[in-house]
């Protein structure tokens, strides 16, 4: 039974703009009744921030995503020290706070939110009534929409009670104006993308071309940041802004624009033409997006239809790999099937592919960060290389990954199998991981820092190497403490978060004994001995006691 309608008071609300929707061409009470039911619903989805994993019986009718808004609230208090210097350099301290919010609205629609606009479930039952398409597509982007701006003002809740304070409310209503434009945007950007997809590709393929689409857009997150960086100068201790025709790409400059053309009485064209794309990019792409709703609702039903071969056996370059890197049949027979999950299994890429390509282009944006302004030939002779350590962020943040899984209860067959103990199913995830993953991204980053800095580094890129893979079994050790693919994503654990803060230091303490090692005769072939003699050990003892009673209860 459905719970009375105060309850939902974003319906409320919803109901003042009845008229606006019912001009758009949908049949409003059928969408209010779509969005309560989808709302109740929710109760049961657990959002990725927030770190529950024993849920209460009392607890099986709250959403969860209402409840994890305060966490949001809190990382929202970094932008509010932007807001209180923005005055004068409106478009220096705003154009950062809009591109912190993008990020984390952006990277929350990809991880929460895709799965809500791209939801077949409910086709089998309202596309056999008499519903109209745009009323299920506005019903769903209303229904994404609605997280959007209560996590939107999650985030820029200090920021905005600042800037009412410190700069007035002229500020506070371009900011609140702006972060609804900002949510339009993301909204029908994101949406446009997927339904060029949908439109050109079918089942299975449609499903990873989706796949890979969310991890880009994760990574394009990261490099546009530098891009907005770059838009800045720092001249005579003052930074300055330099505007240029790439800078109209930049969604972030747009909306720092109006912060200067009226508070701060710049009334350059440029800022008056980033300031116009603030208010016309979003509204036209929405109108794009109204405009297909009923195309996108067609091409979803392509979700619902799964090519034929999704069975295929598996390669035959993982059998040689298996019987290269491991021992034992067993741990051979779990290589392949760890390798072929992470490959195959859509939330796992979802969850940890977008790390992987952070940790791919991270060890640039340090890089170009600090060598701005340097010759290639002092970029050569000089150490930034060591910067590769912090590609080894990704050993943490992914070997915390391999203990979750999109059918966790899968796991039944390693408790009836014939396995003395569990540690051939350690080591032979882990050596998929370190094979699959880690290995051949870390050859491109070797490959390319080879390049710029010549062959004098090969001793330091072997011992970074060396030092990631003995990351690969310790990391596992802290933090598998359930088998690997045995847990549900739904229960990510909030409480790792910890081990992998304290990766930071430990990461710098390592790349502090690499340099050690260089300044004293002999020091790096001494290192790289010891590293081989650790990583023996580490490989073939830490897991050989996985015992059977850590199997999941």
């Amino acid at each position: 039974m459905l719970p009375p309608e105060p309850s939902f008071r974003t319906l409320l609300l919803l109901d003042k703009f009845k008229g606006i929707l019912t001009r758009m061409g949908a049949d409003y009470e059928m969408l209010r009744r779509i969005l309560q039911v989808k709302l109740l619903m929710d109760s049961r989805r657990v959002p990725i921030i927030l770190s529950n994993t024993n849920r209460k019986d009392d607890d099986a009718d709250k959403n969860l995503f209402i409840r994890s808004l305060w966490l949001y609230g809190l990382m929202g208090i970094v932008l509010a020290p932007f807001v209180y210097i923005s005055d004068p350099n409106y478009m220096m301290a705003m154009s950062v706070v809009a591109a912190i919010l993008m990020f984390f609205i952006m990277t929350s629609m990809i991880s929460d939110f895709s799965s809500v606009l791209l939801d077949v479930r409910d086709r089998s039952i309202l596309m056999t009534k008499p519903i109209d398409g745009r009323t299920v597509g506005l019903a769903r982007s209303i229904h994404a929409g609605i997280y959007m701006l209560l996590l939107t003002a999650s985030l820029s809740a200090a920021s905005l009670v600042t800037g009412l304070l410190i700069n007035g409310v002229m500020f506070f209503l371009i900011y609140l104006i702006e972060l609804i434009l900002m949510n339009l945007l993301i909204l029908a950007v994101t949406t446009l993308v997927y339904l060029l997809l949908l439109k050109y590709w079918d089942g299975e393929k449609l499903k990873d071309l989706i796949n890979y689409v969310q991890i880009g857009l994760s990574a394009v997150i990261a490099i546009g940041y530098q891009f907005v960086i770059r838009s800045f100068e720092l001249v005579d201790f003052n930074i300055s802004f330099t505007p240029a025709w790439w800078q109209l790409l930049l969604p972030p400059v747009w909306f720092a624009a109006p912060f200067a053309w009226q508070l701060g009485g710049e009334a350059d064209p440029w800022i008056i033409a980033f300031s116009l794309m603030a208010v016309a990019g979003p509204i036209v792409l929405l109108l794009i997006y109204l405009r297909y709703i009923p195309s996108f609702e067609l091409f979803l039903e392509k979700l619902s239809h799964s090519d034929a071969g999704s069975g295929k056996e598996r390669g035959r370059a993982d059998r040689a790999l298996a019987r290269w890197f491991c021992r034992t049949h067993e741990e051979q027979a779990c290589f392949r099937l760890s390798a072929s999950m992470m490959k195959s299994e859509r939330e796992f890429k979802l969850k940890v592919y977008p790390s992987l390509g952070l940790s791919m282009i991270l060890p640039y944006l340090f890089f170009f960060t600090a060598l701005r302004g340097s010759t290639l030939a002092e970029i050569r002779s000089g150490s930034s290389f060591y910067v590769l350590y912090a590609m080894l962020v990704m050993v943490i943040t992914t070997v915390m990954m391999l203990k979750y899984s999109g059918k966790p209860k899968a796991f039944w067959l390693f408790r009836a199998a014939p396995l003395s103990s569990l540690g051939p199913l350690y080591r032979g995830t882990l050596k998929a991981y370190a094979v699959k993953m880690f290995l051949p991204l870390f050859a491109v980053n070797a490959a390319i820092f080879l390049s710029l800095f010549g062959v004098r580094i090969v001793w330091d890129l072997v011992i970074i190497l060396l030092t990631g893979l003995a990351l690969i079994p310790v990391a596992a050790k802290a933090m598998l403490r359930t088998p690997p693919f045995a847990r549900a994503f739904s229960v990510t654990q909030q409480k790792d978060g910890w081990i992998v803060l304290l990766s930071f230091p430990v990461l710098g303490g390592l790349g502090g004994l690499h340099y050690a090692s260089s300044t004293i005769p002999f020091g790096a072939p001494a290192y790289i001995l010891l590293l081989l003699i650790a990583n023996g050990w580490l490989w073939t003892k830490l897991f050989t006691k996985a015992g059977r009673t850590s199997i999941l209860e």
